[in-house]
């Protein structure tokens, strides 16, 4: 499938950094884990560690029905194969062998809107380590 993201409206793309920064926040920090470049690279054991710890603080601070909701707000919207996702399609086009798929669109939309954020060494570990695991 071929995705197409436009970036978000100014309000719309302020009140989602917020709500991703209040979601996300501390655990970027820590599935980033070693971004300063200090650590050694390779190290599958300490990236799996680092991922692990950071989806347990996610899920401790918010419900997963929280979290898809973000997920879909961001990735709503998108257009996919031409046509544009809506909420009810959503459910549709990644069910079963194609829901891992949300995740790399969800990120996909995160680099499109916040490209600037997503810069330097922290948005660049945290990309690598989350399409590494998905």
């Amino acid at each position: 499938r071929e995705y197409s993201v436009t970036q978000w409206p100014a309000t719309k793309s302020i009140l989602m950094k917020v709500r991703l920064i209040k979601t996300f926040g501390a655990t970027i920090a820590i599935i980033a884990g070693s971004a300063d470049g200090k650590s050694k690279k390779g190290k599958v054991e300490d990236d799996t560690k680092s991922l692990s710890e950071g989806l347990q603080v996610l899920f401790q601070g918010n419900s997963p029905e929280e979290i898809v909701n973000l997920m879909k707000e961001c990735v709503v919207g998108t257009a996919c194969d031409g046509s544009k996702l809506t909420s009810s399609s959503f459910d549709e086009i990644f069910s079963g062998d194609d829901l891992m798929e949300v995740y790399k669109v969800f990120l996909f939309v995160l680099k499109v809107n916040y490209a600037n954020l997503m810069r330097g060494q922290l948005g660049i570990s945290l990309l690598a380590k989350m399409k590494g695991k998905l």
